[in-house]
């Protein structure tokens, strides 16, 4: 039997050639070594734009972290008034540039439109989250109808494809860009009650995974983070008044908390924490993967 060896490159095949080009060692950023990992989340100079921004949950959070980290922003939602409103305190807060604006993120041609604006108005883009998403509520799979369908998966789903699609045009020409999808825990897993949301959420996982691979060769950054059960101020008001309209929620919520390890729930601001990590350079060799932020469940 003839013996094989373990190496088959031979050292003629290799003199001569730039193997440190060859194999991307001269696009490493040998810059970050010096400094400190606070120094690598500064994030001045960046312009961001956050969708579902216009309400007390997930949106707000993260323009409020990327702000801190001294990017300018811009929170997109349905809700005009509640993305102004949010942008004004962003803005108070952290002193950095904060706009809101009003915009449809299931409509491709608004998509484009705001996305337009929004790069007008910072003057550029280099962070999307794409946060938009919503279950409408646990139902039975059996028991929704096809526009409560069409609805989660427009929301959950489509917003997702339809952003990612069209920041394209900006992050490509210049090379660089950070594109952040806010999948779920119900994404990787069975999901009773939200089968719709669940398997929308699986889509953006795998969404994430593949743009990256296809967009990493521009220098565009894609990744994901899924939360766990995670509760803002309507959802802790609705827990001091039940009703019978959210007695399905809370089953979800009481269910939820008792798979974590932690044994609570999260505050978005928690979530928002790993998206302004991933907005970094603290993450530069981060990409394609989602980050669970479950409290273990």
């Amino acid at each position: 039997m003839e013996r094989r060896t373990a190496m088959t490159l031979q050292l003629k095949d290799v003199v001569g050639r730039d193997l440190v080009k060859e194999v991307g060692f001269d696009r490493v950023p040998m810059e970050i070594i010096d400094k400190r990992v606070a120094d690598l989340l500064d994030l001045k100079g960046k312009k961001a734009v956050i969708t579902g921004a216009g309400g007390s949950g997930l949106g707000q959070a993260c323009a409020n972290r990327l702000a801190g980290c001294g990017a300018d922003v811009a929170l997109v939602d349905l809700d005009a008034a509640g993305a102004e409103r949010n942008a004004e305190a962003v803005s108070g807060r952290w002193g950095t540039k904060a706009f809101g604006i009003g915009g449809n993120a299931c409509d491709w041609d608004d998509v484009c439109r705001f996305l337009r604006e929004c790069h007008e108005k910072l003057g550029g883009i280099d962070i999307l989250v794409n946060n938009v998403g919503g279950s409408g509520g646990p139902r039975t799979f059996e028991s929704q109808s096809r526009e409560q369908i069409d609805s989660t998966i427009a929301r959950t789903l489509l917003s997702t494809v339809y952003c990612s699609h069209a920041i394209l045009e900006y992050m490509i020409p210049q090379r660089s860009g950070r594109i952040i999808n806010i999948s779920s825990g119900a994404g990787s897993g069975p999901s009773p009650h939200v089968a719709i949301y669940g398997a929308c959420k699986a889509g953006v996982i795998n969404l994430t995974q593949t743009l990256s691979a296809e967009l990493g060769r521009y220098g565009i950054y894609v990744t994901g983070v899924a939360p766990g059960l995670m509760m803002h101020a309507e959802v802790k008001e609705k827990l001091r008044n039940p009703t019978e309209e959210n007695l399905g929620q809370f089953e979800i919520i009481l269910g939820a908390e008792t798979r974590t390890h932690l044994q609570r729930p999260c505050i978005p601001e928690e979530v928002a924490n790993v998206v302004a990590f991933l907005a970094s350079d603290a993450a530069s060799y981060v990409a394609g993967t989602t980050i669970r932020v479950t409290g273990g469940a």
